[in-house]
C-alpha cells in the first residue's frame, strides 16, 4: 500500500519540533527554510496547508532542516534576508546581519549631518553601507573590506537596489584609508574572543570566523579601528562601533585613549551594551 505524500502542514509542525533545540524561532525557522524549498512565497505558505509535498520537494526541505540543525544560519540557507526595509544576498563567506546591525544602522542614521561623507569599515555583505545609502540619498558612503568576495557580494546588492551614492572598495584595515575625511566613520569589526564558548552556539558556529574572533581579549580591530579612524575625522566627526555585549566599558577607554572625546554606551532591546558612539 502507497503511503499517502506529506502535506506542508505536516512537514512545518515536524520541522518545528526538530528546529526547537537549536532555534530560538523553530516555528519561524521552519516557515523561512519550506518557503525556499518550494519556491514559494510566505504568505503562499499560509494559504496552502495541505499542499501535498512532492518527493523533489520534500527532499529539498528536508536538506534545509538537517543543515540548521547542523548550525547553519537560516539566511544563509537561504542565500538572502530582510534587512529593515529591503532585502539583502548573503553567501556563507559574511556574516547574516543580527539584530545589534540594526541598532548600529538607526543610530547612524540619527547621526547623519545633511550631504555627509561616511565611511564603513569591514562591510561583508554590505548591508550597513547599503541600509545608509537607501536611506539617505544626499549622502556619499565608501565601504571598505579585505575580502574580494565580500566586496563582489556588496557591489550586487547595490545593484540589485539601483544605489549610485555608494562605492565599494578592497582594504585592509590595518593600513591607512583612501577618501579623506569623513562626517561618520562606522564599523562592525570582529569582537569575539579566541575561546568564547559561544562561538560553538547553533546560531554563530558556522559563521566566518575572521568576521567574529579577534585577539587581545576580542579588542584589537577595535583598537586599530579607533587609531586609524582618527586620522580620517575633521573637528565634527562621530566614530560608531559595534562590540560585545561585555565591552561597553573596554571599547569607551579604547576610542578615548585614541584620541577622541567624549563617548557613550547604545544599549539594544533586551538592555545589553551593544555599540560605542563617540565624537573627535
Amino acid at each position: 500500500m502507497t503511503a499517502e505524500p506529506p502535506t506542508l502542514r505536516q512537514a512545518l509542525l515536524e520541522s518545528r519540533t526538530r528546529l526547537s533545540s537549536c532555534s530560538d524561532s523553530p516555528a519561524i525557522d521552519a516557515e523561512w527554510l519550506w518557503s525556499h524549498a518550494l519556491r514559494r512565497s510566505h504568505a503562499w505558505l499560509m494559504a496552502h496547508p495541505e499542499w501535498e509535498l512532492t518527493p523533489a520537494e520534500q527532499a529539498r526541505g528536508e536538506s534545509l532542516i538537517r543543515r540548521r540543525q547542523d548550525g547553519h544560519s537560516v539566511a544563509h540557507l537561504c542565500g538572502e534576508c530582510e534587512f529593515l526595509d529591503f532585502a539583502l544576498r548573503l553567501t556563507p563567506r559574511v556574516l547574516a546581519p543580527r539584530p545589534e546591525t540594526e541598532l548600529l544602522a538607526e543610530q547612524a542614521l540619527h547621526e547623519l549631518p545633511r550631504r555627509a561623507r561616511i565611511l564603513e569599515w569591514g562591510t561583508g555583505s554590505g548591508v550597513l553601507a547599503l541600509a545608509l545609502a537607501r536611506a539617505r540619498p544626499d549622502c556619499r558612503v565608501l565601504a571598505l573590506d579585505q575580502s574580494r568576495a565580500a566586496i563582489k557580494l556588496a557591489q550586487s546588492n547595490a545593484l540589485r537596489l539601483r544605489l549610485k551614492n555608494i562605492l565599494f572598495t578592497q582594504g585592509d584595515w590595518r593600513h591607512p584609508w583612501p577618501g579623506g575625511t569623513f562626517d561618520l566613520i562606522l564599523g562592525n569589526p570582529p569582537y569575539v574572543r579566541l575561546h568564547d564558548p559561544h562561538l560553538q552556539s547553533p546560531g554563530v558556529r558556522r559563521e566566518p570566523r575572521h568576521a567574529l574572533v579577534a585577539p587581545a581579549r576580542g579588542t584589537q580591530a577595535i583598537r586599530i579601528l579607533a587609531v586609524q579612524a582618527r586620522r580620517h575625522a575633521h573637528r565634527r566627526t562621530r566614530l560608531l562601533l559595534e562590540h560585545g555585549a561585555d565591552q561597553g566599558d573596554i571599547c569607551r577607554k579604547i576610542v578615548e585613549r585614541a584620541g577622541w572625546g567624549r563617548s557613550k554606551t547604545l544599549v539594544d532591546l533586551p538592555g545589553l551594551p551593544r555599540a560605542c558612539l563617540t565624537s573627535h
